[in-house]
Formats: structure tokens, C-alpha cells, sequence
């Protein structure tokens, strides 16, 4: 290994040089002929680039002479390629005009088809959630930004040590396969504890997709995939800080460098956060947040070729040292019989790697990924002790099929080996899980006209447990008119469970877990109608997005907690569905405001015995809502954001309700821009202090039978304030 991190780190392709160079100065200006400061301005031939100033003035030296694609793009803009040419000795001058794209439907991505594609144009409802929107909530992790997104919920699994996993359309975390840059390093473990060590600096933009795509990304695709999709070392400013501290004695700091070296790019970014305040507002003796200490480190290569074919290598590195319980647990005390007390250990390592092969009239694309988790914790006097190493890699064909088709096809290899050992009988002393999945998968993607578009895909995985596992997918999409799209989904998922990493409950609290039989792999078919459509509305324009969606699920486990201190655990023997309707809509006034509303409506329930009853932790209905406002002179904004949840159906425990309250909570982010390198945030958050005060059943029995931590549905964070500086130089 140490071998492969010299190389990734020391890398440094010697620079081209030249003496017949030339210069390029220009301007971009909007549609509206308003300066445009920060755009990126490059040309990716040569692994050359720049940002305009506050006054929309760029300039590009040391260009050799030649004829280049100028890219330039700048956010809530459609990008533009102009070409340009350069002479020895001179300075070529340029504007650049870019239109205002208000919903940016003209913005590319890759998630639905592993292909590049623009929203508007992919047959896949593809949303994509920009870095601007994620930095409306002041978060300080991704977990926390997520749950302000429409149908996205975050379930926090344990009150005590705070483990969480992201929910779409009601359906549970270890159903949403959760990518890095469209590959799926974070399975299993890093489902579990890796999520919050995902630095916000590091992220671009995430791009989700609601409903089955295990054609394309296999086991743990079959309720949806949020694809993280990491800052390009291309795009970035040469330096970015960032610190901030709440009224909780959260401390964060974040730092990117981001040097040109030779023709090629490197990003260089840490994070580090520290919590060591025992706080406890809901007054169970048990800190209502994690005392925690997280280390993440990244690196990614963007790495020049003559070819202009891209090359890019990315390591992460990530630790953390987690502690929940009572007031005077100390880490120390990590299994001890006096004091409770949960303490976990994580060091995480991933390596990933895109390289397209060199054939000049062939798309030809090798993905691959290493990852290492390593998992020592205490929930109480168990100890469970994890490793998992997964290996993954993709080899893709991207064939353009005449003039109006695409195909896509590739072959791709999983390997998983998990080794765990929990002190106790749970697992019968110790298990280990090894696991090779090769699969084959095709799609092709054909436009018939511009008003119609369909893409049809298949996908053969192989287990060895379980043998040849198909699925199909189609989808379809029609524009009868300019403001409308819409689309249909069909598809089926499957999922081979990792019970003890993914359940949370089977390895903490009191209750007995008892697998009842040899489970088999779940499987679903869903429907999926999507309508997008574009209001004029005066001067200004809204964007309506409407979602109905279908999914039933055969073979689903689904924990039981009816019987007392016991969980069972089984495939079902009926069906389970998860059904519903979101709504999203967006309005961008010409006046510096922006709000969008989403609103989820969703039935989860299950059928066994012609009894139909609710699944836990779905909510009913949950909404979301943010306000953008631009002051007049633009270096003041404020952002606010709220979510409104729903009840749902909780674990059943004596003298608790079933089913939760509906509860609201409430952000507000007030951003002043010093100049083009310093900006200063101040946010509130939970402004009105909702703060969920039974999350742990049996707080002053922590060593009983009635003790569980699994009864969470709302909030356990109070009101607090948190401050931030921001540097940035690009």
C-alpha cells in the first residue's frame, strides 16, 4: 500500500514547455450584461484554467499556440464552450455571455445512465442537489444537510451513539446504495458510521435518484442512489478555509489546496471536528450528541494527458472517535459494568481510480475502488469488533449506435470481506462474510425524436449463494412541449443483507436478536411517473416537479418488534410496499429571492396473513421548505430553511406511544460577503428548540432488560448558535 500513496501523493508529470505561447483576457457577462465573478474559465486540452474576478475579468497565460474549447460556466448559468484561437506572442481578447439557467435543467450528470447527460434531456428522473444548497443549513456534516432535501430522511438509529442512515421515500437506509463519484465504496460499515466523516468541502454537488437501479449499481441500489460527486482539482479555488464553532462546543475546520502541477491538477483537503461538551437538554442523563473527535483527509489527481482523455486517482482517509452515554463515561470506562457508556473506534481508507483507455475512436472506461473499514466499539459491556475490505471495479463500453442510439455495456466485480466478532452469543462467538459478485450489464438509449426518448437496460449478477440474479429496466421520457417533461419508470432491485452491520438494533440496547431462518435476497418491482413542468409566472418562472411512485417488495426482512426484548428477524412471507407522492416546486423571482417546497406523502406498510400493518420510522408526510434572499447590494444573504415530519409507527415498548408526534424544525443562515476572498455566516439552529425528550427507553436502568436506544423520531439537538469564517483564493 505504502507504495501506491507515494505515487498518489508525489505524483507530478513534467510540465510541456514552450516558447510559441500566447494569452487570453476576456470577460463574462450574464445575459443580463451583469458582471460575473467566480466563473471557472478553462481548457481541459491543455489542464489550463482560471476564475474571474469580482469584476468578471479573467486571464490565461502560457498558452501554447494552437485552436482550443474555451469552457467557462458559472453557478445558476448554462455553461459554454467557445473556441479560440491563440497566436505566439499575443493577447487574445474575448467576451463570454452566459444565460441564466434558473433550474439547471442544462446541467450535466452522470448517475442514471453512467453516462454524461443533461437533466432535461436524461430519460432517468435525475435530482441534482448543488453545494450552494447543501451550505444553506450550516451543517457541518452531510447527513445533517440531506434531510432538508425532499423525500430524503435522516434516521438516527441509537440515542446514544448517534449512528444514522439516510431514508428515501420511507424506505430504510440499507436500501440507498451510496456512491463516491459513481462508485459504491460506502456498503455495509460505512452504511453504519462512515456517512458523517463525508467532508462537505470535498463535495460538488450530490445527485440523487428515487427507486430501484440495481441494473446499473447492483445490491444495495433497490430503494434509491445518492451519488456524492467530488470537487474537481480543475474547478477549484487554489486555497479554501473554513471554521466555524457552536453554542454546543462544536468545533469544525476545513481546508483545501489546490496547486497546478506541470499540465496536471491535485486537490489537497482535510477536515477536522472536535466535540468534548456533554450536553443533555432533554435532561435523561444521557448527552443528547456524540462527544466525538473526526479526522478526514482527501486527495485527488486530476492527471494531464496529450489525449485530453481523463485520468483521475482520489485517496480518503477517515477517523473517528466516537462516545455517547451518561455524564461521567469516560473512554476509559469503554465496557465497563458501572457507568454505561458507548465508545466506537473507525479508521476508514478508500482508493479510487478513473482511467479512460487511449483508443481515439472508442469510449472505453475503467472505475475502480479499494476500500478498508475497521470498526472497535463498546455499546455498553458488548464489545463488536468489524473489518470490511470491499474491492470494486467497472469496465465500460460507451458506444455511440448511429445517430440517434447509445449503448452502453460493462462488466463489473465485487468483492466483500467482512470479519466480525461480538463478545457474547449474538453471533455465536464470531462470523465472516466473503462475497464475489460479478455481473454483466447493458442499456441503450435511443432518441427517437425531440419529444421522445426511451432507454431500456439489463443487468446478470451472480452470488454464490444464490446463484444468477436479473434485472430488467425501462424508461421513458416525452416533452409534448417545451415547459413539459415527463417520465416513466419501470425496474426491478434486490438487496443481500448484511444483517448485523445494517441493523443497528441488533447490536445495541437489551432486546435478544433471534434469526429465525436462512434469509434470502429481497427483491422489488417498482413504478415510478414523474412530471416536470415550467410556469411563466409574469417576469419570473417556477418549476413544478411531481413524483408518483410504486414499489413492492417480496422476500423483504423486516425486524420485529412486537415481542418483548426480542428483535426476530425473517423474510417476509407476503409483501411489503412502500407507495406515494412528492411534490417539489421552485420559484426564482426577479427580485434577488428563491424559495423552494417539497412535500412527501407516503404509505409504507407491509401484508402477511392478509394483515396489513405500518413499517417503523416512515413518516407519514414530510416536507421541506428554504427561502434564499439577496440584499440589494448582494454581499448579504439569508437562508432559511425548515422540515416539517409527519407521524410515523414506533418499536412498541410499554407505556410508549406507538406513533410519534408531528414535529417542525427551523434554520436561519445569514451569510456577509467582506470581499472577493472573506466571507462571515452566523446560523441559528432548531430556532424554536424542538427537542424529542423520550428517545431512550429505561434512561436510569441502563444495564436492564427495558433498556433500548431505538426509539428516536425526532430531533435530540436543542436550539443553538453557530459562527463561521470562510477564505478563499482562487
Amino acid at each position: 500500500m505504502k507504495p501506491i500513496l507515494f505515487i498518489l501523493l508525489f505524483l507530478a508529470p513534467a510540465n510541456v514547455l514552450s516558447q510559441q505561447t500566447g494569452v487570453i483576457k476576456g470577460k463574462v457577462l450574464s445575459d443580463s450584461y451583469k458582471l460575473l465573478a467566480d466563473a471557472t474559465i478553462g481548457i481541459k486540452e491543455i489542464g489550463q484554467g482560471t476564475f474571474s474576478t469580482s469584476k468578471g475579468i479573467f486571464e490565461l497565460s502560457k498558452i501554447p499556440a494552437g485552436t482550443y474549447d474555451l469552457h467557462v460556466s458559472a453557478v445558476g448559468f448554462k455553461s459554454k464552450t467557445t473556441e479560440v484561437q491563440v497566436t505566439k506572442k499575443d493577447t487574445t481578447f474575448i467576451t463570454i455571455v452566459l444565460s441564466e439557467d434558473i433550474f439547471q435543467l442544462e446541467q450535466m450528470v452522470v448517475t442514471g445512465t453512467m453516462r454524461e447527460v443533461s437533466i432535461k434531456d436524461s430519460p432517468v428522473k435525475v435530482t441534482s442537489i448543488s453545494k450552494s444548497s447543501l451550505d444553506k443549513t450550516a451543517s457541518n456534516n452531510i447527513m445533517e444537510a440531506i434531510e432538508y432535501i425532499n423525500g430524503l430522511y435522516n434516521q438516527v438509529d441509537c440515542a446514544v451513539c448517534g449512528t444514522n442512515n439516510i431514508r428515501i421515500n420511507g424506505m430504510e437506509g440499507p436500501y440507498t446504495s451510496i456512491l463516491i463519484d459513481g462508485m459504491p465504496v460506502m456498503g455495509a460499515l460505512a452504511s453504519v458510521y462512515g456517512l458523517n466523516g463525508i467532508n462537505p468541502g470535498i463535495i460538488r454537488n450530490l445527485e440523487v435518484i428515487k427507486g430501484p437501479n440495481s441494473t446499473l449499481y447492483g445490491s444495495q441500489a433497490m430503494g434509491g442512489v445518492i451519488n456524492i460527486i467530488t470537487t474537481s482539482p480543475f474547478e477549484a479555488p487554489s486555497v479554501d478555509i473554513e471554521t466555524s464553532s457552536s453554542t454546543h462546543g462544536e468545533h469544525n475546520f476545513n481546508f483545501a489546496y489546490n496547486p497546478k502541477i506541470g499540465n496536471s491538477h491535485a486537490l489537497f483537503s482535510g477536515s477536522a471536528y472536535l466535540q468534548d461538551q456533554f450536553v443533555d437538554d432533554n435532561g435523561d442523563g444521557f448527552a443528547d450528541l456524540t462527544q466525538d473527535i473526526r479526522i478526514s483527509l482527501y486527495n485527488k489527481w486530476e492527471v494531464y494527458r496529450k489525449s485530453g482523455k481523463p485520468f483521475t486517482i482520489a485517496a480518503k482517509y477517515y477517523f473517528e472517535d466516537r462516545m455517547g452515554g451518561l455524564e461521567n463515561f469516560s473512554r476509559s470506562l469503554r465496557g465497563s459494568e458501572q457507568i454505561y457508556g458507548e465508545s466506537i473506534y473507525t479508521n476508514r481508507f478508500e482508493l479510487l481510480s478513473t482511467y479512460e483507455l487511449p483508443f481515439e475512436t472508442e469510449i472505453i472506461r475503467w472505475d475502480a475502488s479499494v476500500s478498508y473499514h475497521d470498526q472497535d466499539s463498546y455499546y455498553g459491556t458488548y464489545h463488536y469488533v468489524a473489518d470490511q475490505q470491499t474491492y470494486f471495479s467497472n469496465l465500460i463500453w460507451d458506444k455511440k449506435v448511429r445517430r440517434k442510439g447509445n449503448l452502453l455495456t460493462g462488466l463489473s466485480i465485487r468483492y466483500d470481506r467482512l470479519t466480525q466478532l461480538f463478545d457474547g452469543t449474538r453471533l455465536n462467538g464470531g462470523s465472516s462474510d466473503n462475497r464475489f459478485v460479478p455481473a454483466v450489464f447493458s442499456q441503450y438509449d435511443h432518441t427517437f425524436s425531440d419529444s421522445f426518448r426511451a432507454l431500456a437496460g439489463v443487468r446478470l449478477d451472480h452470488h454464490t449463494n444464490h446463484g444468477f440474479i436479473f434485472s430488467p429496466r425501462l424508461n421513458l421520457k416525452a416533452s409534448p412541449g417545451s415547459h413539459t417533461t415527463m417520465r416513466f419508470n419501470i425496474g426491478t432491485g434486490f438487496r443481500i443483507v448484511n444483517l448485523f452491520t445494517e441493523e443497528h438494533e441488533s447490536m445495541t440496547g437489551s432486546r435478544e436478536v433471534i434469526v429465525e431462518e436462512a434469509l434470502n435476497p429481497e427483491r422489488s418491482v417498482n413504478l415510478t411517473f414523474n412530471l416536470n413542468q415550467i410556469v411563466d409566472v409574469g417576469p419570473s418562472v417556477m418549476n413544478w416537479d411531481i413524483d408518483l411512485y410504486y414499489t413492492r417488495f417480496s422476500n423483504q426482512i423486516i425486524p420485529d418488534y412486537d415481542t418483548p426484548n426480542q428483535i426476530l428477524y425473517r423474510n417476509l412471507d407476503g409483501f411489503a410496499v412502500s407507495r406515494g407522492l412528492a411534490i417539489s416546486m421552485a420559484h426564482n423571482f426577479i427580485a434577488p429571492l428563491t424559495y423552494t417546497v417539497g412535500v412527501t406523502f407516503q404509505n409504507v406498510f407491509s401484508v402477511e396473513n392478509d394483515i396489513k400493518e405500518r413499517l417503523p420510522f416512515a413518516p407519514d408526510f414530510n416536507a421541506v421548505f428554504s427561502l434564499t434572499y439577496r440584499f440589494l447590494n448582494e454581499s448579504l444573504v439569508a437562508d432559511y430553511t425548515s422540515r416539517l415530519i409527519g407521524k410515523m409507527k414506533l418499536p412498541e415498548y410499554p407505556n410508549r406511544d406507538d406513533i410519534s408526534s408531528v414535529f417542525s424544525e427551523h434554520n436561519l443562515k445569514l451569510t456577509k460577503k467582506l470581499n472577493s476572498q472573506l466571507e462571515i455566516y452566523v446560523a441559528g439552529k432548531n430556532l424554536f428548540n424542538y427537542i424529542q425528550r423520550d428517545a431512550i427507553i429505561a434512561p436510569d436502568r441502563p444495564f436492564s432488560d427495558d433498556f433500548a436506544t431505538d426509539y428516536v423520531f425526532g430531533p435530540l439537538q436543542g436550539r443553538r448558535l453557530m459562527g463561521g469564517i470562510k477564505y478563499s483564493i482562487n
